[in-house]
C-alpha cells in the first residue's frame, strides 16, 4: 500500500475514533448525570482517539 493511501486511511480513522470518543464522553455524562464541559469532552475524546491509534501503531509495525 502507498504511504498516501495510509497515511489518509490514518486519517479517516482518528476523525473517526475522535467522534466515537466523543460519543462516549456524552453517554459517560448521561449515564452519571453530571455536566461535562466542552474542554472535559474534548479530553475525553482524546485520550480514547490515543488509546485507539497506539493499538494501531503497535500492531501496524
Amino acid at each position: 500500500m502507498g504511504l498516501i493511501t495510509e497515511i489518509l486511511l490514518l486519517l479517516s480513522y482518528l476523525v473517526a475514533d475522535v467522534g466515537v470518543g466523543w460519543l462516549v464522553a456524552w453517554v459517560f455524562g448521561r449515564m452519571f448525570s453530571v455536566s461535562l464541559t466542552r474542554r472535559q469532552m474534548w479530553w475525553i475524546a482524546s485520550s480514547w482517539t490515543v488509546l485507539g491509534v497506539i493499538g494501531i501503531l503497535i500492531f501496524r509495525w
